[in-house]
């Protein structure tokens, strides 16, 4: 190869169309999205050279030259990742999986049309490709509930990305095979007369074709909701659901009181929007899977919750851990299907989309309102920026935490404040400025003008910090890479949301070699341990000189346990003394509870044994923390009569605003089992606390669904 050769425009060209994509965020990463612009390209180039090629002769180097010109604009994405730390074994693994089988079968296409002699055959190769690009995509999107997808000519997409990790699966590995076939038939059928060994080579495409394509849904590259609905085993019908879940995940009393809630919600978002549900109407489908991964395989979403507006079918998709906070959100969504635009029965606007969802259901924290998450980070957006944020681009584009709660927030005020008509219009049309009787910086004023009248305090600030501080996928230096911590943290989650501890435990020891520092790694451990019963494994680490109050104090409870109490009793005083040199309100409470020696029995029984059962006196006796732990076990356990019974002690005794979670848990649950009244007593309780906006906000709700049980 000599000097000219090497600089000639086949191979600086592709190198320079690689070094234009390094400016554009997630194009520059050598990852999914760069290997499917690659691929989608490549196939179409690919397509239009095989119409064009002379002889059969020089095809293979014909495709040796596609093959180096798409890998070759990939180097500078490949490279720039190692530079900067952001190279990923799954990137590359996108880019063997997607570019070359793409280029293989888009040249087969034109191929097989330039034998054939087909007149414009690059009219029609283009046609052919467009409608495997285009319209298998469209058949999948409007008839599956999936929200991945798998494609000949651009290799395919995961589902969402923002908040989960993009990784090669055996799915994609199975379906780029399905491609190969492809390209063998199409290779081979235009001279399947030539030889009996080609026509057998015909045959065992067409019967592995056959095959493969009769597995799709088993091998994850679609799921069907009849597919769906029998992998997760159970129905649950209401007046307006059918509610399917994992049958190993809930039980009797779970899925009764989720499906309660499905009908609570119905109504109060049907009163709020001012919707007249069709008498006719088809049930709402609801899907409740056994926790994130499950829902990962089977739809391609992991930590997303969300609901496929497009389809004609109501329905919506949760993982267990998700319930309580997605449940209203996502219904918002199907109801609003209601007024939504005819193409896909939602809003032009992604911000009203999501705005109206979190304005009926503000769930973004359970401490504070979503005014006040926005009041926190002042200045206002202006009307320009939320004009901005309403669009595709700019929600995307922005900080989700950002968007969602500025938007949410913005929507809340028009509902409140103008007829709710309005802004289902705004919705339907995708524009607030053409459905409102004032201009939208009259608005957007009015807006700020109400949060100017919103207090906040020091755990507002705190949480509106860490909403808004989260970068979004755009920003982030490696959006798609994960550390080995991270990765086996995962891992840890998937053990304990499967209540698998030994898995959990396992995952744990492996996040405490890689990161030995980190303190709460460290608690996660010896708390796991010592409720799993292995406590000489944390006597056994413990360390007098740590300075975490909180390992101080696990390893008192380990010692304890053993009835090792003055061994404990100096890991108490070591606490202690590092609390009075660092003062902490929250562990205060841990400390001065271990040194009252009944108290801590109790504690360590309810804690680590699990033995939840006292008596009326004794409960009544105990400290609010440890009555706390004590009911939410029981609740846990769904042990029924004595949840009754520590209600009914615990409402002679003082309440602590800090477990305002279990009180309010407590009493959603009574009224659930029919304990109306009692759950009514304790509300009333409850609200005499001196609480939080959001706590108020959080306490009507639950007041509503005891009213709402009582009627039905």
């Amino acid at each position: 190869m000599n000097f000219h050769s090497i600089f000639s425009k086949k191979y600086w060209l592709p190198l320079l169309i690689g070094a234009a994509m390094l400016p554009i965020p997630l194009l520059r990463d050598f990852h999914i999205e760069s290997a499917l612009v690659a691929a989608l390209v490549g196939c179409f180039w690919s397509g239009w050279q095989a119409c064009a090629q002379k002889n059969s002769q020089g095809e293979g180097r014909r495709i040796g030259f596609n093959l180096q010109t798409v890998y070759l604009a990939g180097l500078p994405l490949f490279l720039f990742g190692l530079l900067t730390g952001c190279f990923s074994w799954h990137g590359l693994g996108f880019w063997v999986l997607y570019p070359a089988p793409s280029v293989l079968f888009g040249y087969s296409v034109g191929r097989f049309f330039r034998l054939w002699n087909v007149k414009y055959r690059r009219l029609w190769v283009t046609v052919i490709l467009l409608a495997v690009a285009v319209g298998g995509l469209l058949i999948e999107f409007l008839n599956f509930p999936q929200v991945y997808f798998f494609n000949h000519v651009w290799g395919g997409w995961p589902g969402p990305i923002y908040d989960e990790t993009v990784k090669v699966t055996w799915s994609l590995v199975f379906f780029r095979g399905l491609t190969l076939l492809w390209v063998g038939l199409l290779w081979l059928i235009p001279s399947w007369s030539k030889s009996a060994g080609r026509k057998a080579a015909i045959g065992c495409c067409f019967i592995l074709l056959a095959a493969g394509y009769t597995q799709l849904a088993e091998v994850g590259i679609i799921t069907p909701r009849s597919y769906l609905q029998k992998e997760l085993g159970k129905v649950r019908e209401t007046t307006h659901f059918n509610i399917y879940y994992d049958q190993g995940a809930y039980t009797k009393d779970e899925i009764g009181f989720i499906a309660q809630k499905h009908e609570f919600y119905f109504r109060q978002i049907t009163e709020a929007l001012h919707i007249n549900w069709p008498a006719d109407a088809s049930r709402i489908e609801s899907y409740l899977y056994a926790h994130p991964w499950q829902k990962k395989a089977l739809v391609g979403a992991k930590f997303t919750s969300y609901v496929p507006v497009w389809l004609e079918q109501d329905q919506l998709h949760i993982a267990k851990q998700q319930v309580a906070g997605s449940l209203k959100h996502e219904l918002v969504h199907v109801l609003a299907k209601q007024f939504g635009n005819r193409l896909f029965h939602a809003s032009w606007s992604i911000g009203l989309v999501e705005g109206l969802a979190v304005a009926v259901a503000p769930g973004e924290s359970p401490t504070t309102t979503i005014d006040q998450i926005v009041v926190s980070e002042k200045p206002y957006p202006t009307a320009d920026e939320m004009q901005h944020a309403l669009s595709p681009i700019g929600f995307y584009g922005g900080r989700s935490a950002v968007n969602y709660t500025q938007s949410g927030s913005f929507v809340r005020y028009l509902l409140e404040n103008y007829p709710v008509e309005n802004t289902k219009k705004a919705y339907r049309r995708g524009d607030v400025a053409s459905s409102f009787d004032v201009t939208f910086a009259a608005l957007v004023d009015g807006w700020h003008e109400a949060l100017d009248t919103v207090a906040v305090d020091s755990t507002d600030q705190r949480v509106a910090r860490r909403l808004y501080g989260f970068p979004s996928l755009f920003e982030q230096a490696c959006p798609h890479v994960q550390s080995n911590f991270a990765l086996v943290w995962d891992q840890y989650e998937l053990g304990m949301a499967e209540e698998d501890t030994a898995s959990a435990l396992h995952h744990l020891n492996e996040a405490r070699d890689i990161s030995p520092a980190n303190l709460f790694v460290k608690s996660q451990w010896a708390f796991l341990n010592l409720r799993a019963q292995n406590s000489s494994e944390v006597r056994r680490q413990a360390n007098r000189s740590d300075r975490s109050v909180d390992a101080l104090l696990l390893a008192a409870d380990a010692f304890a346990l053993n009835d090792q109490l003055d061994t404990a009793d100096t890991y108490v005083a070591a606490a202690a003394q590092l609390l009075n040199e660092r003062p902490d309100s929250l562990m205060q409470p841990a400390v001065n509870m271990r040194q009252d020696s009944l108290q801590w029995q109790y504690y360590r029984n309810v804690v680590y044994r699990g033995a939840s059962v006292v008596d009326n006196t004794t409960y009544k006796q105990l400290l609010p923390r440890i009555r706390a732990r004590a009911l939410e076990l029981a609740i846990d356990q769904q042990d029924w009569s004595l949840v009754r019974r520590y209600a009914g002690a615990g409402l002679m005794v003082p309440s602590n605003v800090r477990y305002f979670d279990t009180y309010v848990k407590l009493a959603e649950w009574l009224a659930f089992i029919g304990d109306e009244q009692l759950a009514k007593e304790w509300l009333q309780k409850v609200k005499r606390l001196e609480l939080r906006p959001r706590y108020r906000q959080r306490l009507q709700q639950s007041m509503k669904w005891v009213e709402y049980l009582d009627s039905e």
